[in-house]
């Protein structure tokens, strides 16, 4: 594991817990507890990958094992995983939100509070943003901004900051950058 993926790893499991009993039901003692030692592993990548899989096939649909799977993928410098995992993300809050399934048929909350008052949805916006963010930085420009227009869309308060990131990415690297 990379280094300060135990930090993030442990943050995605903490704040997620009661909307995810809400809407994906508890998550299994078993994959609790291979999540939390995964986040443990500390430099030990192929061991952290190993308990990753495991939770993955005990919950495999559980927004907890999913989001564990990104911040670990994005964390590690795994982009391409992370991207993955993102729109698996996306998909399952979709699914559980009963949003269109391609994030780009999804329409303008009813009400302009809904990233802010709808715990679901704005974690649809924030698996959104990292989908966006990612294939971004994978070199799909076009989907990343795409991605990112959208979520200024649904986000018109502009509360996850989705025209500050669009921006950057318009802009591109800058001159001293890799």
């Amino acid at each position: 594991m990379a280094m300060g993926t135990e930090a993030p790893l442990a943050k995605a499991l903490s704040g997620l817990g009661a909307l995810a009993e809400e809407h994906w039901g508890p998550l299994s003692s078993r994959a609790e507890e291979l999540l939390r030692a995964a986040g443990r592993s500390g430099r030990a990548q192929p061991r952290a990958e190993a308990l990753l899989r495991e939770a993955t096939e005990a919950e495999p649909g559980h927004i907890s094992v999913l989001i564990g799977n990104y911040r670990y993928a994005f964390y590690s410098g795994k982009l391409m995983e992370a991207r993955d995992w993102a729109l698996a993300c996306l998909e399952a809050v979709a699914k559980k939100a009963g949003l269109p399934q391609e994030w780009s048929r999804v329409g303008a909350p009813r009400r302009e509070e809904s990233a802010r008052d709808d715990p679901l949805f704005r974690l649809y916006l924030f698996a959104l943003k990292a989908y966006g963010y990612l294939e971004s930085r994978l070199g799909e420009r076009e989907k990343g901004l795409a991605a990112l227009r959208k979520l200024e869309e649904l986000d018109p308060m502009g509360l996850l900051r989705g025209g500050d990131l669009r921006r950057i990415v318009e802009r591109g690297p800058m001159e001293d950058e890799d």
